[in-house]
């Protein structure tokens, strides 16, 4: 699906929105200004608020599903601020996929680390973005994770995710997170094919 230029426009600019959240909900999390000053951030994000939900709809926007499958590439969750984007590489026999990412202080759990369920979710987007790249239209079924070190804030993670079996509307795939070469996390799911509305 081709884009116009006013939409191109558009999208890059949603796409800046959502990143300038990230960063502020980030500084929220860690400052230590003092209380003056964040009553008039408050004031300020308050105002802004108010602009954007003027035209807000009921849903966030998503990337339509069109434009995902099929395609080497995808930046998944890139217009929800409140998820961490992941720009998804498809292995060429669409069995298995790759990203990375970098997890800051606003997913922390234990000191220095990822929360765990931070990781799940991770987890669940890597198998299911892999098994809705093959054109199914799944929903997470079960998913099993198994924390076997602990996952690092700050560092490059690498995530990879393999299907590994398909029964019926059954697909399994499995998953884990590395970090410098460091198995931290690994996931198995099974995702069950529903209905197309």
């Amino acid at each position: 699906m081709s884009r116009g230029p006013r939409e191109t426009e558009r999208d890059r600019a949603r796409e800046d929105l959502v990143e300038a959240t990230r960063a502020l909900a980030h500084a929220v999390a860690v400052t230590d200004v003092p209380g003056g000053e964040l009553a008039r951030a408050t004031e300020t994000l308050a105002s802004v608020t108010r602009a954007l939900e003027k035209l807000a709809g009921t849903r966030c926007v998503p990337l339509p599903v069109a434009e995902t499958v099929g395609v080497p590439r995808v930046l998944l969750d890139q217009y929800n601020p409140v998820h961490l984007p992941l720009e998804v590489s498809f292995a060429a026999d669409g069995r298995s996929a790759t990203a990375a990412t970098v997890v800051n202080a606003l997913y922390e759990g234990p000191t220095d680390s990822v929360h765990g369920g931070v990781c799940a979710r991770l987890m669940d987007n890597m198998l299911g973005i892999l098994v809705q790249s093959t054109g199914l239209l799944c929903v997470t079924g079960s998913l099993s994770v198994r924390y076997l070190a602990r996952t690092p804030l700050e560092r490059t993670l690498l995530l990879r995710s393999e299907i590994v079996e398909r029964s019926g509307r059954k697909v399994g795939v499995t998953g884990r997170i590395e970090c410098e070469g460091v198995r931290t996390v690994e996931a198995e799911a099974v995702f069950i094919e529903v209905p197309h509305r």
